[in-house]
C-alpha cells in the first residue's frame, strides 16, 4: 500500500493493475479477490522470457490478493493497436510492420514453450491484445494466467492456436476481433478475412485495402500474404486441422527474415530487434 500510495489513481495501469516502486524497482501489481491458487500453480512452473514474471504475492485481512509482476514499460498492446481503447493515449505512436512481426513471434514463442516445454503442458486460454504486454524495446510478454490450465486432451492447445490466429489478424488489420457496424451487424475478423481472400484474382488488391492503413504500404506484400494465410490456417473451424505452435513459430521466423531484409533495404531507420529461434528460456 505504501508503494502505491494506498492504490492512488495516479498509480493505475490500465483497468486492473497498479504501478509500484519497491526496493528501487518499478513493478506492476494486480489486485483481485478471486481464488488465485491455480494461477499461482501455473506461474510457479513457467520461466520464459516471453511470459511475464511473477515477483511475489501478498494478502490482506479483507481477502484481497496482490500479485506483484515485473513491469512492462510500454503497457498493453491493446493500447497501441486500438487508439480508441480506454487506456490508450493520443501520444502513442503506431507500431511498425517489423515490430508487429516481432511481437507475433514473441507471443508464439511463449505459447510454444507452454504447450511443448512444460510438464504437464499448459494452455493460456485467453490470448488477446489486452493480455500481451510490451517492454521498452517492444519485446512482448504474455500476461494474465487466470484462465491457464494444464492440458488434459489434445483439443485444448488448439483453442490457443485459434486465439493466436485472431490476434494475428488484429496485428495485420489494426481492427478488433469483433466489431459492430452502425447498422448493428456484427463482423468477426477471421470471417471477414475469408471474404477478402475468397476471389483469388482480386485477393492481393483487396488485402492491401484491408491491412491497417496506418502502415501506409510500408510492408512486404509477400509477408502480408504469408501472415494472412497463417492466420486463416490457425482459425480453421476444424480444430485438428490447425497447426501446432511449433509450426506457427517456424512460419513466423521465415516471415521475420523476409521483413528484416525488407526493412533494412528500404527503411534504414526502422528498428530491427534480433529474434532467437528456437524457444528462448531464462
Amino acid at each position: 500500500m505504501e508503494a502505491t500510495n494506498d492504490l492512488d489513481e495516479l498509480c493505475k495501469i490500465g483497468r486492473f493493475n497498479d504501478k509500484a516502486t519497491m526496493h528501487g524497482e518499478v513493478l506492476a501489481i494486480k489486485r483481485t479477490n478471486e481464488d488465485v491458487k491455480e494461477e499461482l500453480s501455473i506461474l510457479q512452473k513457467v520461466n520464459h522470457v516471453n511470459l511475464v514474471n511473477l515477483m511475489g504475492i501478498s494478502y490482506d485481512a479483507d481477502g484481497d490478493r496482490f500479485l506483484v509482476y515485473e513491469n512492462a514499460e510500454n503497457g498493453s498492446l491493446e493500447n497501441w493497436l486500438f487508439p480508441d481503447s480506454e487506456a490508450s493515449s493520443d501520444s502513442l505512436a503506431f507500431i511498425s510492420w517489423s515490430q508487429r512481426i516481432h511481437i507475433a513471434l514473441d507471443v508464439a514463442n511463449g505459447l510454444h514453450y507452454m504447450h511443448d516445454h512444460t510438464q504437464p503442458s499448459i494452455v493460456h486460454w485467453d490470448v488477446r491484445a489486452r493480455n500481451i504486454l510490451v517492454d521498452s524495446n517492444f519485446k512482448a510478454k504474455l500476461a494474465n494466467f487466470s484462465t491457464a490450465r494444464p492440458v488434459t486432451n489434445s483439443s485444448m492447445p488448439k483453442v490457443d492456436v485459434f486465439a493466436f490466429g485472431v490476434f494475428l489478424l488484429e496485428l495485420l488489420s489494426g481492427k478488433r476481433a469483433m466489431e459492430t457496424k452502425e447498422n448493428g451487424e456484427v463482423v468477426m475478423l477471421y470471417k471477414d478475412l475469408r471474404e477478402v481472400l475468397k476471389v483469388e484474382e482480386k485477393s492481393v488488391e483487396r488485402l492491401q485495402k484491408w491491412i491497417d492503413p496506418k502502415l501506409e504500404n510500408c510492408y512486404p506484400l509477400d509477408g502480408a500474404l504469408s501472415l494472412a494465410a497463417l492466420a486463416t490456417t490457425c482459425t480453421q473451424e476444424n480444430a485438428q486441422a490447425r497447426p501446432s505452435l511449433a509450426e506457427v513459430v517456424l512460419n513466423l521466423s521465415s516471415s521475420y527474415k523476409t521483413t528484416h531484409k525488407f526493412s533494412t533495404s528500404k527503411f534504414k531507420t526502422d528498428s530491427i530487434v534480433e529474434v532467437v529461434i528456437p524457444v528462448e528460456t531464462l
